[in-house]
């Protein structure tokens, strides 16, 4: 059996690259590591330029280069793709569109529509009970979120865009904070003034979306990364913030913990879990702070491979089998 896993460079492996096709080759499988933004068409049947992962290969880590040959696999002599990368702006509407329509005939672990359309703050309303998620407000207005923060004086807020992810342009907003107008304007795109540098606005359409969402004091005590894989819970840690930021991302100074679950957390994350197989995503992250869901990452979630650093389990095989026994009826002999 053949797995292409799609990432974003031969030449910096991912966490996920290196763990997960670790887990397969022990299964017995084929590992391909194919580059997501060199898909290309011969007469409509897709291919990318990638490696073939040796049997007896050494373990490598995040941040390697894959040394092995650069060659031209197609995608449909794959029994299954995953898609563990992100299309650069560029060619962003180009690559899911072919990576679709390959979809058609190969199975993928995640589906090309639930990274599209679920991969994004904006889907939290949609996936997470209402209980369970913070109230937020989103606009591209800058007018109406600044109105919004005004109506609650006394309430702190997070602002952040609705499509970053690593903590990219994450504020916290303290009641009648002195930059809070500056930051709402900063994240809708600054318009009034674009237009007026724009001499009336020559420049284009300037106005980014921006989320407005109430704090979460559980957030304080810390987050929790989990690993959903066919709607159950298989690898989890916590976060810790850094002592100079509100943000717990590991990529803006947090540390990674070893933390346990309880039942509640459990139940909780693997019901997320199952709302997301419904839409064919069957390998995602969540974050937690009980009981309220705080983001989801569908593409390259960050992880397992913290999960082993910090608890020293790896939990790969088991992400392995789950997949294999989902996709089992699909195989071709």
């Amino acid at each position: 059996m053949r797995l292409l896993i799609l990432i974003n460079s031969l030449d910096c492996l991912g966490e996920n690259d290196a763990v997960l096709s670790s887990a397969f080759r022990r299964i017995g499988y084929e590992v391909i590591l194919g580059e997501i933004n060199t898909i290309a068409a011969d007469d409509y049947r897709y291919f990318t330029r990638g490696v073939l992962v040796p049997e007896d290969a050494e373990p490598y880590s995040p941040g390697s280069v894959a040394p092995w040959t650069r060659e031209t696999y197609f995608l449909d002599e794959c029994q299954l793709i995953w898609v563990l990368g992100s299309p650069q702006a560029r060619v962003f509407r180009d690559i899911w569109r072919m990576l679709w329509l390959a979809s058609r005939q190969t199975p993928f672990v995640n589906s090309v529509e639930g990274l599209v359309f679920l991969n994004s703050k904006h889907a939290m309303g949609y996936l997470v009970p209402k209980e369970n998620r913070a109230f937020s407000y989103v606009s591209n207005d800058f007018s109406s979120l600044w109105d919004r923060y005004q109506q609650a004086p006394d309430q702190w807020w997070v602002a952040k865009p609705p499509n970053s992810g690593c903590g990219q342009n994450v504020f916290l907003l303290p009641q009648n904070g002195p930059n809070v107008r500056t930051i709402l304007q900063c994240l809708t795109g600054n318009t009034v003034a674009q237009s007026e540098m724009d001499y009336g606005g020559l420049g284009g359409f300037m106005a980014d979306y921006a989320i407005l969402q109430k704090f979460i004091p559980e957030v304080a005590q810390g987050e929790k990364r989990i690993i959903v894989t066919c709607g159950k819970v298989v690898a989890w840690h916590g976060r810790q913030r850094h002592p100079n930021d509100h943000r717990s991302n590991l990529t803006q100074g947090g540390k990674a913990v070893p933390v346990d679950l309880n039942a509640n957390e459990v139940a909780l994350a693997e019901l997320i879990g199952k709302n997301l197989m419904a839409h064919g995503i069957n390998f995602g992250a969540l974050d937690m702070a009980y009981p309220y869901i705080i983001e989801f990452d569908l593409g390259f979630p960050g992880g397992l491979y913290d999960t082993k650093l910090v608890s020293g389990v790896d939990r790969s095989d088991h992400v392995a089998e789950l997949i294999i026994a989902r996709f089992k009826k699909h195989f071709k002999s």
